[in-house]
């Protein structure tokens, strides 16, 4: 066979139904129907997406409404991300300086955090000798917009410069962090509506207009409640301003958007996806031209998923959510410092962030493509799911009065709550893996301390407040964390740490499995294990108890040794030691596991046991409060 010939061989197109069969040859019989998963969102994920899931679906061009595609047709090529990483300093000349070293560095934009300014840093101080004509800004204010108006005029007269970019602020959801609404809701959109116009005389196509989603998502939100109490804030916004006489242009012109993307890539990207899709259908509700309702997105990466321990590990975290941030389309991104959740963050880690942004667009060529999700069928398919369902959401909390009646009713925080209970309780029972923390703990990592500013501190003041539910922002990794804060203390107080003991049973091979899980499983907690070697009897069980002195033990072993030697060993340990905390690692079918609970087996430790719990009984039983 020549050359000529293997180029014109070709392979036969399996068809569905002969995929399926060969999976469940694979899965030894069990059904496909076992690798469908299902999300926080209600949606389910298929094992396999082909090109009949779109064979329906209308073909959507970059650049040209609805913009699914994105909101330009040449996508990153002729205007990259923003690299929004906000620089910090213990005063408002140190800042500038830092400021200056990161547009040298490869940063794009200007960006503060609003606590500089709101602890008496002057804009003017801050701005000083920074390009403006060239550079854009970007600075959540988080409730100071009124107020640093003023001085931002002063920069933009005393540089004769138009400002661009975004000096914004949602109010909505300064309210809902600080568990206040004004009573007086007309009166305080009216001065918005002119502090918005204000804004006008410092730059023409500046963006101050915040809808600020990621509030949503680190209160525990799917992707369907962000993307449907996103677009109610939106729709708010711009019923408040044409009460005002601002007409919709005015208004759709000057918001910008900003969500929250977190570690679930494919879900994040749909997510950006569908949100545009979603604002560019409001064009035809308040029947205008599409190209008002055009979305400009800033993404953050998730503070929901970060961790205190194992920091480093929140550099994989945010490169991946930054990573299918890009891919979803953004203007701007703002990627977390690793140690962000301890307030710690220093040169270095806001280098390393800074650096994943110049990565992803210099290695990963994707600057170069247009909609690089674009075809995906997996892909495509989510996002019709997702503005399915968060259109029906929408238009569900309009119906009920809106995103403000929602808040005052308590639906939206009460909402919010059970996702992230259920975000909770899948962490505890480790359904979802938290890398360094949940899993994989390292029992030697130390919290790094510190604090640069708190990023989500509102300082919005609120006239005649009327008090509503607060949202709770809390990461999903605290209820851990709680845990093993509490064994350091409890070690730096004692000078030991807290410990219990592994009674292993028979040969290593034996033993080690169910011993290395209940080590991972307690150092989530900060506890440490003390060893026996294989015992082969119950007196040299007996005698490890002896030497070692513990108050709690955890028998480790096969199945097998369980059924030969574990009721003995028990009742033996019993016998001599009555008041004991025994447990047994690994699930065991009824009628041993009574037959050790009689023997005076305390509790079993298994894959279902929800962590948090046992770690929780654990340390009291140690003394550990």
């Amino acid at each position: 066979m020549d050359l000529k010939d293997v180029q014109n061989i070709s392979f036969p197109i399996p068809s569905l139904d002969e995929w399926k069969e060969a999976v469940e040859t694979s899965l030894k019989g069990k059904s496909v129907e076992k690798l469908k998963t299902n999300t926080y969102e209600s949606i389910t994920l298929h094992p396999l997406y082909t090109e009949s899931d779109s064979a329906d679906k209308k073909a959507e061009l970059p650049g040209f409404a609805p913009f699914t595609r994105g909101i330009s047709p040449t996508g990153y090529y002729e205007q990259p991300w923003l690299v929004v990483q906000p620089v910090s300093g213990i005063t408002a000349e140190e800042a500038n300086e830092k400021m200056r070293a990161a547009l040298e560095r490869g940063q794009n934009i200007v960006v503060y955090p609003v606590q500089l300014l709101a602890e008496g840093a002057r804009a003017s101080t801050l701005f000083n000798n920074l390009p403006l004509k060239e550079f854009p800004v970007f600075i959540d204010l988080k409730g100071k917009q009124k107020e640093l108006l003023p001085q931002f005029k002063a920069v933009a007269n005393e540089q004769n410069a138009e400002m661009t970019g975004v000096l914004a602020e949602d109010p909505i959801a300064e309210w809902l962090v600080r568990g206040q609404l004004p009573k007086d809701i007309e009166k305080y959109f009216s001065e918005w509506a002119k502090t918005i116009q204000g804004y006008q005389h410092v730059g023409t196509d500046l963006k101050s207009v915040l809808v600020n989603t990621a509030i949503f998502h680190n209160g525990g939100a799917n992707a369907v409640q962000e993307l449907a109490y996103g677009l109610a804030v939106a729709v708010q916004y711009i019923l408040e301003g044409q009460k005002q006489g601002l007409s919709i242009r005015d208004i759709t012109e000057k918001i910008v958007f900003s969500f929250a993307v977190d570690s679930n890539y494919f879900m994040s990207i749909a997510k950006l996806r569908a949100a545009r899709r979603l604002w560019a259908g409001m064009a035809e509700a308040f029947e205008e031209d599409a190209s008002y309702f055009k979305m400009t997105i800033h993404a953050v990466t998730s503070e929901l998923t970060e961790t205190l321990y194992d920091e480093y590990v929140n550099i994989l975290r945010t490169t991946n959510q930054a990573f299918a941030a890009a891919i979803g389309g953004i203007q701007y991104l703002q990627i977390h410092p690793f140690n962000h959740a301890s307030g710690a963050s220093n040169e270095f880690s806001e280098r390393i962030a800074r650096n994943t942004h110049l990565i992803l667009k210099e290695e990963t060529n994707m600057t170069a493509v247009v909609d690089p999700a674009g075809g995906s069928w997996y892909i495509e398919e989510l996002t019709d799911e997702l503005a399915e369902k968060a259109w029906a959401k929408f238009l569900k909390i309009d119906g009920a009065g809106g995103i403000l009646e929602a808040i005052k009713q308590g639906a939206l925080q009460s909402d919010l709550g059970e996702v992230y209970q259920a975000r909770v309780q899948n962490a505890a029972l480790r359904k979802e893996s938290i890398i360094g923390t949940n899993v994989y703990p390292n029992p030697t990592d130390k919290i790094s301390t510190g604090s640069t500013y708190v990023e989500q501190q509102s300082y919005m003041v609120v006239e005649e407040p009327v008090t509503i539910t607060p949202i709770q922002l809390q990461r999903i990794s605290s209820q851990f964390e709680q845990l093993r804060l509490r064994s350091e203390k409890s070690k730096q107080h004692d000078g030991n740490a807290p410990k219990i003991g592994l009674i292993n049973l028979n040969e290593l091979k034996s033993y080690k499995p169910r011993a290395d899980f209940i080590k991972g499983l307690v150092a989530a907690g900060g506890i440490e294990t003390v060893e026996s070697r294989g015992c082969q009897t119950s007196q040299e069980a007996v005698d490890y108890i002896t030497d070692t002195q513990l108050s709690i033990y955890c028998i480790c072993g096969s199945d097998l040794d369980y059924s030969d030697k574990a009721e003995a060993t028990i009742k033996e340990i019993k016998r001599q030691f009555p008041h004991l905390k025994l447990y047994v690692a690994g699930k065991q079918q009824e009628e041993l596991e009574s037959l050790l609970l009689e023997a005076g087996v305390d509790n079993f430790i298994h894959v279902k046991t929800n962590v948090v719990e046992i770690l929780t009984d654990l340390l009291q039983e140690l003394g550990v409060n």
